[in-house]
């Protein structure tokens, strides 16, 4: 490698941090390249007659910070190309918040050598003023990957380069979807220089404080941030000597008529279509598993990380074409993909249960549903929509000896609902919902029945068999009309 680019840290403020060493190398360099010149150690060195030339016209030309770093990194690998040592300095450390010393490191170090020099970091300066050890833990987040990374409030939160307020604004927005509204805050400025700064502020004012290029925000541990870890925490503690005594009684079996219940109050809410149900119910239904976890985790089985590695694991690996290189076209190739799979993982067990796995609490609509999806996909099916239909009307004719005969009705209406969800099937219709519709349209007119007959001052319990028809017709045809 003929050239060899130094990456040097200034620290967080004036030329008093640097390094003795990164000082007698900049004083001896005839140009020293600067990602920015507005940092306190840049103006120094400039006064003191050092010839520091910057990047900040990039920083007026090109659309977003990506692409800035992209085009210094090229500019560096020009200059690179023309001499034998280039020195380019940046804020801080160089290892610590700095996106063009990473790329440095992607598409400049296979060609050239590349040195980092340490220096101080502003962190250091954090922990000065904070008084706070990070061994007690610390997350460092830049203030656009917030959304995604799972805070929980055990650390405490640093995110650097909070330049102006409408970056504070976003970044307030952002904590806000897990932290308290009032969270204390601090917004840290100009650390370790004449100007340094520390503003206290609740969480829903942060966007009031004032910002700049060295302004840092920084969020202690809080136990209030909303996450997995936290409900879990929350229901360990139910599950405490201190916690409830409802909660310490409960058991697997205990809390099975829960999980049924919590499972269909999230589809009545699906069916109608109510979000802010839906939202309710689906925390049920987590509280429901967290619940499971935490006793197996008593019982030292497994606890609720095991639930999120074993689906993780589940979800790549039946995934090939997302996660893998494995090709596919359409979504029912994705189904045929994961049932293989699936087979493939069960292969080493009973051939029933690894074929007809579904759990035995299904309700039966659906139990059928599966039942004839999974021989169909070994060839036991029907070519076309003639055969499920032809089976029905001989079902139903059968049904019909069974009980001109008295003898074999269970077992005949049970052929005939069956027969009936294979035909459902063919049409692309899920029984189950298909039957559920059904139940909420005799419902809805049923109810409008009665409030017919009550208008017309009839007592509707009284009226005969004709009569309510009559009024069945009525109910019927209003709902058609749209009424």
């Amino acid at each position: 490698m003929s050239s060899c680019l130094h990456v040097m840290g200034l620290g967080p403020s004036g030329i008093e941090q640097l390094t003795l060493g990164d000082y007698r190398r900049i004083c001896s360099a005839k140009k020293i390249f600067a990602r920015t010149s507005e940092h306190p150690c840049v103006q120094e060195l400039i006064t003191e007659g050092i010839c520091v030339e910057s990047f900040d016209e990039i920083y007026a030309t090109e659309p977003s910070f990506e692409e800035v770093y992209e085009s210094i990194t090229e500019q560096l690998r020009k200059e690179l190309k023309k001499g034998s040592e280039v020195i380019y300095v940046v804020p801080g450390h160089p290892m610590v918040a700095e996106k063009t010393v990473q790329l440095i490191g992607e598409k400049l170090a296979q060609e050239y050598e590349v040195v980092i020099h340490p220096a101080v970091s502003f962190l250091d300066e954090i922990f000065r003023v904070l008084k706070f050890d990070p061994i007690d833990g610390v997350l460092i987040r830049n203030n656009d990957a917030l959304k995604d990374v799972g805070l929980t409030g055990k650390e405490w939160l640093i995110i650097p380069q909070v330049y102006n307020k409408l970056i504070a604004s976003e970044v307030k927005l952002d904590l806000m979807s897990s932290y308290p509204d009032d969270a204390w805050v601090y917004i840290t400025k100009a650390l370790g220089t004449p100007r340094e700064q520390v503003d206290k502020l609740p969480l829903f004012e942060m966007d009031h404080g004032t910002y700049d290029h060295l302004t840092t925000i920084v969020l202690p541990p809080n136990s209030d941030v909303i996450s997995l870890s936290r409900l879990t925490k929350v229901m360990a503690t139910l599950r405490s000597e201190q916690g409830c005594a409802w909660d310490l009684e409960q058991t697997h079996d205990t809390l099975k008529p829960c999980l049924i219940e919590e499972s269909y109050e999230v589809l009545d809410a699906i069916e109608k279509n109510d979000m802010n149900n839906l939202c309710e119910e689906l925390g049920d239904l987590l509280l429901q598993v967290v619940f499971h976890a935490q006793l197996a985790s008593e019982d030292s089985e497994f606890d609720i990380q095991d639930v999120l590695q074993g689906v993780i694991k589940k979800l790549i690996r039946r995934h090939p074409h997302v996660f893998g290189d494995e090709k596919v076209e359409t979504a029912d190739d994705v189904i045929l993909t994961w049932d293989r799979i699936k087979q493939e993982e069960k292969a080493s067990g009973d051939y029933e249960l690894a074929f007809f796995n579904d759990p035995l609490g299904l309700p039966a609509l659906m139990w059928a549903s599966s039942t004839q999806r999974r021989v169909a996909k070994v060839g036991f099916d029907w070519l076309d929509i003639d055969g499920p239909w032809g089976k029905v009307q001989e079902e139903l004719q059968e049904l019909k000896s069974a009980l001109s005969d008295g003898i074999g009705i269970r077992e005949e209406l049970g052929d005939l609902m069956f027969s009936i969800v294979n035909l459902s099937r063919f049409l692309k219709l899920d029984a189950e919902e298909v039957l559920r519709d059904t139940v909420h349209k005799f419902q809805r007119r049923f109810l409008k029945m009665v409030e017919l007959t009550r208008k017309d001052g009839l007592d509707f319990e009284q009226l005969p068999l004709d009569e309510m028809d009559v009024f069945w017709e009525r109910a019927k045809s209003q709902e058609n009309s749209g009424k």
